[in-house]
């Protein structure tokens, strides 16, 4: 028998803040043996606060100011899972969602930042506020455009509420973009509106005069002491009765704190941030941390800033393994000054340490030191080595302190039955699941039968197909949910509808708890899409094994003169593709952490498109050919058709979609596994050397994972078939050939 590591320990990074992106990185050098860590943001991409004026300038790009988080987790060998929590259920340990089931942990380590404050009446409906920086950009780049394309001569007034850094630093850096496009001609009017007077509020008075003759000199407004009490479509109303005109309003007020961490039972402060002691440990639970903006230190409590969330790093991630490892944990001292750099929206920037007497610098140099700075910060986060091998890992390198409490018979796993999963962890995941019931099963999930039964209707056909493979992504909910269309897919490429599945799960060794939650997650991933298309989850078989893999045989029911084949293409039928192709080599390229993560994201919602509703379209289209795109690739699933129907087709490769990022991966000359494989079906090409060098030509054999349908269209019937799978959400469809009366395939 062969010795396997398992894991003892989840722990959790709620939030892609700073202070977690810098832990990923600090754990990809010195990860713990026995625990898994798992890293939980609403998105792929988490935006540098420090350099998000120059973003609005033009100075840097988006990918150059958003640390890809889905890229450093998988470096950092770390789950990547894409949600927006909604709470903590302490009790159970788990994380709960709005759309998906909860998740659980051992350890929760959180860093969400904070909320806007839109509590002033208006504010919500009237203005755009600045964090999340992912919602603010695009309204922002709306913004851009409206102005860029816009007849009128009437000047535009835009205004910023927020006398902070944050606020001075962004109206600048608008009214520098703005007044920097060529394509904006009509007037434009700024004006910054405070609470306080002096800006920066709470600066050295030495900085605020400077500051106040840069905005001058460049025309902004400045209304002090202008308490904002309502605001309107077009204007702003202070305290004093005065109204102030605004086209465009940004929110850039002091922020506060989500509503879940009190809701959920954490100590918080009198303004709801997470109350922590010096360790960075929350003082109610002492298995949760936290750090940046969505915590205070009760013993030394500072201001909301980047910088802050940054020196926490060292310290959070020292203490998240000394409480795993049950060590001594360290205090953090929290700098009581930091040097801030006002980007001035131009090539230019301010410079003091608030609090000190630390001199005031201005001008270009100031601007090139706060550009050296950021752009370190970010390069370590961008900088990682094409590929990574992780030393192997042995049961004898965990610590004890991990299996503290937990039963370890892991050393020896059994290959036989004895590797089946333990039926209290069975019964305790059906009894959360909810999975649908259809009239004709005999025998399902909730009989004690050896088998299960379902009965056929007269008149139709038992059609059947399994699929299985290996984790994919590294969210089991998702990879449920993939699995299940994935397998389904054969189903509708038949013109079948479903009506019963038995799975197939084996999950990597772990202690009971996480096997739990594991299967859990993959189940209800796998109920969620069976439920969709009235589906029953009959049972199955779940085992252990040295790593992830998950499927399902599916039943469907098809009259038999309704059965779509693959054997019926006719000579002149266009073939239409209902999806992109990509996901090969997308997550090959991951796996070498090449890929964008917004590409891998952008693959996985792909992954979830149904192809039910595309089957209907192409069978009432009166489609002659029918298949779905997997494991063999585009050109192998065609030659199918090609084999069964004694024809030929003739390919238009600028026509055939791709996912994103597919091409640029493929020209890096990533391939995925079974390319070698289906590349042998190159034989088939008439003209290959023709298109040899064409960039496209290697998708044509990518395997695909969930993908699209593939069918031959009678030509009089292919373009209203392609308009009605756009309105049905296939965006991607398109006609990218046709049948031949010849033999092979052409290239065109």
């Amino acid at each position: 028998m062969q010795t396997y590591h398992t894991q003892y320990k989840d722990l959790v990074l709620l939030g892609g803040g700073h202070s977690h992106a810098l832990v990923l990185k600090m754990w990809a050098m010195r990860p713990l043996p026995g625990v898994r860590v798992t890293l939980i943001s609403p998105n792929a991409q988490t935006p540098y606060s420090g350099m998000l004026p120059g973003l609005i300038s033009g100075h840097y790009s988006f990918d150059a100011t958003h640390i890809d988080l889905v890229r450093v987790c998988k470096y950092a060998n770390v789950r990547f899972i894409q949600a927006a929590a909604t709470g903590v259920d302490f009790r159970r340990k788990e994380i709960l969602f709005l759309d998906r089931p909860p998740l659980g942990f051992d350890v929760l380590s959180i860093d969400t930042g904070i909320t806007p404050d839109l509590s002033i009446p208006g504010s919500e409906l009237h203005t755009t506020p600045v964090k999340p920086i992912a919602e603010f950009y695009p309204r922002w780049q709306s913004l851009v455009a409206h102005l860029s394309n816009t007849d009128t001569l009437k000047p535009q007034h835009i205004a910023v509420v927020g006398g902070g850094a944050a606020g001075v630093e962004l109206i600048l850096a608008m009214q520098h973009s703005l007044n920097s496009n060529s394509s904006i001609s009509l007037p434009l009017n700024f004006h910054l509106i405070q609470n306080g007077k002096g800006l920066p509020e709470n600066y050295p008075v030495r900085l605020q005069r400077k500051m106040a003759a840069l905005f001058s000199n460049r025309n902004i407004r400045i209304h002090e002491e202008c308490a904002v009490v309502k605001v309107t479509p077009n204007n702003i109303e202070t305290a004093s009765g005065e109204l102030i005109y605004a086209d465009a309003v940004f929110w850039c007020t002091q922020a506060k704190t989500s509503e879940w961490p009190k809701a959920s039972g954490l100590e918080v402060n009198e303004r709801g941030f997470i109350a922590i002691n010096d360790c960075l440990q929350s003082i109610s639970h002492d298995f949760v941390f936290a750090a940046g903006d969505i915590a205070k230190q009760v013993n030394n409590p500072r201001p909301n800033a980047g910088v802050y969330a940054v020196r926490q790093a060292p310290t959070l991630f020292h203490n998240l393994r000394a409480y795993l490892l049950q060590e001594k944990l360290i205090e953090h001292q929290p700098q009581t000054s930091f040097l801030s750099l006002l980007a001035c929206g131009n090539k230019h920037a301010m410079g003091c340490r608030p609090g000190t007497l630390f001199p005031t610098m201005t001008g270009e140099w100031v601007w090139k030191w706060k550009d050296h700075i950021d752009r370190k910060f970010m390069a370590q986060f961008s900088e990682l080595p094409p590929s990574r091998t992780m030393k192997p890992v042995t049961e004898t390198s965990i610590s004890p302190a991990l299996i503290n409490g937990i039963a370890d018979n892991t050393s020896m796993r059994c290959g036989g039955c004895g590797a089946k999963v333990g039926s209290s962890i069975l019964q305790k995941v059906i009894n959360r699941l909810e999975p649908f019931e259809g009239d004709n099963v005999v025998l399902g999930l909730s009989d004690a039968d050896d088998a299960a039964a379902i009965s056929v209707p007269s008149e139709q056909c038992l059609v059947q197909s399994v699929d299985v493979f290996k984790g994919l992504v590294d969210d089991p909910y998702l990879q449920g949910k993939i699995a299940a269309e994935h397998a389904l897919s054969d189903l509708f490429a038949m013109n079948a509808a479903p009506n019963s599945a038995l799975a197939l799960v084996t999950l990597p060794y772990a202690n009971e708890n996480i096997v739990e939650r594991d299967l859990f997650q993959l189940m209800s991933g796998a109920v969620d899409v069976f439920n969709q298309h009235n589906c029953t989850l009959l049972g199955g078989h779940t085992s252990e094994g040295s790593e992830l893999s998950i499927g399902f045989s599916v039943n469907g029911f098809a009259p038999k003169t309704q059965l779509l084949r693959k054997n019926q293409a006719q000579t002149g039928n266009k073939l239409i593709l209902t999806q992109g192709l990509g996901t090969g080599v997308l997550f090959a390229a991951s796996a070498q952490c090449q890929a964008h993560g917004n590409w891998i994201v952008s693959a996985t919602q792909a992954m979830q498109l149904s192809n039910k509703n595309a089957a209907k379209i192409l069978e009432q289209s009166g489609a002659t050919a029918c298949t779905d795109i997997t494991g063999f690739g585009l050109l192998g699933h065609l030659l199918e058709i090609l084999k069964h129907s004694d024809v030929g087709a003739e390919l238009a490769l600028n026509t055939i979609p791709l996912l994103d990022g597919a091409l640029e991966c493929s020209q890096q000359g990533i391939v995925s596994s079974l390319y070698s494989q289906n590349s042998k079906a190159k034989s088939i090409l008439t003209n290959l050397e023709n298109f040899s060098e064409d960039q496209i030509l290697p998708i044509l054999f990518d395997p695909q994972t969930s993908g699209g349908l593939l069918a031959s269209v009678p030509i009089d019937k292919a373009l209203r078939c392609i308009e009605k799978l756009h309105q049905a959400g296939y965006k991607a469809a398109t006609i990218i050939g046709e049948i031949k009366d010849t033999s092979g395939v052409n290239l065109s």
